[in-house]
C-alpha cells in the first residue's frame, strides 16, 4: 500500500475515533517514507516529536497496523530529518547526550535531567511555538495513553488548565471561528458533483454561503436551509462546502458545525455545571450555526427547548442555520409541531441517489485525484452496481485502488469483479417476484417489509409502498387484484392510484424518476 494512501486513512480513522487529535495530526503531521514494517513521520514542531513519542505513539502503530492488516512500527522524525528514526526510549546504560526528541520518562520528573540552554521564547504571534515546556505526566498515572484527554486545540480560548497546549498563543482569526466539529478542507463546492439528484440542495447551499459576501443580496425564504436525504449522498460535504467558503471569503464571520450529538452533549454539560450564560453566549451570538443530522433531537425534550429558542433568537437577527437530516421535519419522530414549522419554514431541499451519469463523474473525478488511469467498461461496472450511496461508491473505488497497490496489477474489468465480489455479487438469475420488488424496494429505502405492507400512512412509508406497487404492475404485468393480495390492500383501486400517481410523479420530479431507475438496475442485477 502506498504510504500517502495508508495516512490518509490513518487521519480518517483519527477524525472519526479521536477527532480532538485531527487537526494537529493532518495540518502538523507527515508522511515521509514506509517499508514492509515502519512507517516514517515527521512533524513539523519538536514537541511534537516528543508528544507522539511519549503518549499516542503506541495507539498510533495500533491504527497503521489494523489499517495495513499486519504489524507496523511507526517511527517519529524529527522535523526536516525524514529519514532518521524515532529517538530510542530511555535505557538503563547512560546515553551520550539528551536528544531532544526521547519520549517523555514514565518513572522521572521530565525537569530533573539537564537541558540544553534555553531557546529564545517565540513571538506571541507564534500558535505554535518552537519548543513548549512539557506537562508532567507523573501526576498522570496510572492513566494510559487513551485515557489521557488532551484540549482541542481548536477551542483554546476557553481552556482553564494548564495542558501540553497552554503555549500555543493566539491562533489565527481565520481559524478559531470553525469549532468543535473539524471542517474538511477538500469538501469544497468545486469537488461536489452535482445533478439532478441534488441539484436544489448544491444551488440553495452555495446561495446561502454566498451571503456571506453578499449580505444585500441574501434571500431569507432560504433561512433555515434545510437539506434532507439518505445518508451517505452529500449532505455533510455541502456543510463543510460552506464553512470552507466563509474561512476563504469572509474569515471574520462567526461560523459554528456541529453534530445534534455536540449539541446536546455540550448542553447537558451546561446543565450540569450551571454554564447555561455560557453556552447560550457560543450558540446564539453567530453568524451561521451549521448542525448535521437534526432528526436526534426528536427525543430530547430539553434539547429541543433549548434548540427551539436558539433558533428564535438567530432568525430574529437574520442570522443563517442550516441542517441535514435523514427525513424531512414532518418525518421526524417526536418532534413538536412549532419546530416542525420552523425547521421548514425556509427551503427544505431533498438530495436523492445518484443516477449512472453522477456515479461515472464522481469515479472519473476520484481517479484524476489519484492519477490513476480508470477504464471506461470498469466505471460503467461499478456506476451500474453501485449507485444508491455515494459513500458507498468511493468506498468500493478505494477498495479498488488499495488491491490494485497490494497486487501490484493493473485495474481491469476481471480484477474489478474479483476485488468487489463482496459489495457487488455475481449474477445469480434469481427469479423476479413481488416479493423480491418488495425486498429491494425496502432495502433501497431503508424500511421494514412489514410497516411496507401495513396500514400506515407516514410519508416515508406510503411513497416505498406506491413505487413497490408501481414496479410490480410494469415489470411483472400483475393484474391490480393480484396485486392487491400481495400488497394486503382491500380494495385493488388502491394499487391502480399508486401506479397512476408514480408514473405523474415521475414525469414532474427528477428525484422519484432517479429513484425508480435506481431500484430497477438493482432488479436487473439479481
Amino acid at each position: 500500500m502506498d504510504f500517502f494512501l495508508l495516512w490518509e486513512q490513518v487521519l480518517d480513522y483519527i477524525s472519526k475515533n479521536d477527532s480532538q487529535y485531527y487537526q494537529m495530526f493532518s495540518y502538523n503531521v507527515f508522511p515521509t517514507s514506509m517499508n514492509d514494517t515502519t512507517l516514517v513521520i515527521t512533524p513539523d514542531k519538536p514537541y511534537l516529536v516528543r508528544w507522539i513519542n511519549g503518549v499516542y505513539k503506541g495507539k498510533l502503530e495500533q491504527i497503521v497496523s489494523r489499517i495495513a492488516g499486519k504489524p507496523m512500527k511507526v517511527e517519529v522524525a524529527l522535523p526536516d530529518e525524514s529519514t532518521a528514526p524515532a529517538a530510542p526510549q530511555p535505557q538503563p546504560a547512560p546515553s551520550p547526550s539528551p536528544a531532544p526528541a526521547v519520549p517523555f520518562p514514565e518513572e522521572e520528573n521530565p525537569a530533573s535531567p539537564p537541558m540544553p540552554a534555553p531557546i529564545p521564547e517565540a513571538p506571541p504571534t507564534d500558535p505554535f511555538p518552537e519548543e513548549a515546556a512539557p506537562p508532567d505526566f507523573t501526576k498522570l498515572k496510572p492513566k494510559t495513553a487513551d485515557q489521557v484527554t488532551l484540549p482541542d486545540i481548536r477551542n483554546y480560548e476557553e481552556l482553564h488548565e494548564p495542558s501540553l497546549f497552554d503555549a500555543v498563543g493566539n491562533m489565527p482569526e481565520t481559524k478559531k471561528n470553525f469549532q468543535p466539529n473539524p471542517v474538511n478542507e477538500e469538501y469544497t463546492f468545486e469537488t461536489f458533483v452535482h445533478g439532478n439528484c441534488n441539484e436544489i440542495a448544491y444551488q440553495a447551499a452555495y446561495a446561502v454561503a454566498q451571503t456571506a459576501t453578499n449580505p444585500n443580496q441574501a434571500d431569507q425564504k432560504m433561512n433555515p436551509l434545510f437539506i434532507y436525504g439518505p445518508s451517505g449522498l452529500g449532505k455533510t460535504h455541502l456543510l463543510h462546502a460552506i464553512c470552507n467558503y466563509i474561512h476563504t471569503y469572509k474569515p471574520s464571520l462567526k461560523v459554528l458545525f456541529v453534530s445534534s450529538e455536540t449539541f446536546t452533549n455540550e448542553l447537558i454539560d451546561a446543565i450540569q455545571n450551571h454554564t447555561m450564560p455560557k453556552f447560550r453566549a457560543k450558540y446564539r451570538n453567530l453568524d451561521f450555526l451549521l448542525i448535521d443530522d437534526v432528526q436526534f433531537f426528536g427525543s430530547k425534550d430539553s434539547t429541543k427547548m433549548e434548540i427551539f429558542n436558539t433558533f428564535n433568537e438567530l432568525f430574529d437577527k437574520k442570522k443563517y442555520i442550516i441542517m441535514t437530516s435523514d427525513r424531512t421535519p414532518s418525518d421526524i419522530d417526536k418532534l413538536e409541531d412549532r419546530l416542525q414549522s420552523r425547521f421548514s419554514s425556509g427551503l427544505v431541499a431533498p438530495i436523492s441517489p445518484p443516477d449512472y451519469e453522477i456515479c461515472c463523474i464522481i469515479l472519473q473525478k476520484r481517479a484524476e485525484k489519484m492519477g490513476i488511469t480508470l477504464p471506461k467498461d470498469v466505471v460503467d461496472y461499478i456506476a451500474s452496481h453501485i449507485n444508491t450511496n455515494v459513500r458507498e461508491l468511493e468506498g468500493a473505488f478505494n477498495k479498488l485502488v488499495t488491491f490494485s497497490h497490494i497486487k501490484r496489477e493493473p485495474i481491469t474489468l476481471a480484477f474489478a469483479r474479483e476485488a468487489l465480489k463482496d459489495q457487488i455479487p455475481i449474477e445469480s438469475g434469481q427469479e423476479l417476484t413481488v416479493d423480491f420488488i418488495i425486498d429491494t424496494v425496502c432495502k433501497y429505502y431503508g424500511v421494514k417489509k412489514e410497516k411496507l405492507l401495513g396500514n400506515g400512512r407516514p410519508k416515508k412509508i406510503v411513497i416505498p409502498r406506491q413505487i413497490a406497487m408501481y414496479l410490480c404492475r410494469n415489470e411483472l404485468h400483475e393484474s391490480y387484484p393480484t396485486l392487491r393480495d400481495c400488497f394486503k390492500r382491500k380494495d385493488h383501486s388502491t394499487v391502480l392510484y399508486a401506479c397512476e400517481r408514480v408514473e405523474n410523479d415521475m414525469a414532474k420530479d427528477p428525484q422519484t424518476r432517479a429513484a425508480v431507475e435506481a431500484i430497477r438496475k438493482l432488479l436487473r442485477k439479481r
